[in-house]
């Protein structure tokens, strides 16, 4: 299985969502802002990486985990993916999950001003603050995920392969 974490530009809610499903960040207790602004792939990607799935590794039951950046272009992106893993067999082999409606204002403003306004020293510390405030709701979201997937395999729905 293939988990794709995705937002809009890969460099804040995908990679926190993505490093509480491999067990990087904890599922339980507190998490500082030093903690966040230290994960390496944590307000890294540029506009340039738009569209490129990244891959963080692999959880603990060896799904593959991914972040993407989709820009605005979200629907069409999704749709494409899923189109095309259909075509090829996979449909069953991908999940995409949508960080963006797990952040709030601030991580949104932080993103913003460092990436767009190119002022990290500003912007970066302002996202990791966004994302403390927005924990609770990305670990549900993960949560809800790593269901799905338990969900998936009991209802014979995967059909695991090697590679």
């Amino acid at each position: 299985m293939k988990v794709i974490y995705h937002c809009y530009g890969r460099a804040h809610s995908s990679v926190i969502a993505s490093c509480l499903h491999l067990g990087r960040l904890p599922m339980e207790g507190q998490v500082n802002k030093e903690e966040i602004m230290t994960i390496p792939e944590f307000d890294r990607a540029q506009a340039d990486d738009w569209g490129e799935p990244y891959f963080m590794g692999r959880d603990e039951v060896a799904n593959e985990v991914y972040i993407l950046g989709m820009n605005s272009q979200a629907p069409v992106c999704v749709k494409a993916i899923l189109s095309l893993a259909g075509q090829l067999g996979q449909a069953n082999q991908i999940i995409l999950v949508n960080t963006l409606p797990a952040i709030g204002l601030t991580t949104r403003l932080g993103g913003f001003i460092s990436k767009k306004l190119n002022w990290p020293r500003v912007g970066k510390p302002l996202a990791a603050l966004g994302i403390l405030q927005s924990l609770p709701r990305l670990r549900r979201l993960v949560r809800t995920v790593k269901r799905e997937i338990i969900r998936k395999v009991q209802n014979g729905e995967e059909n695991r392969y090697e590679h």
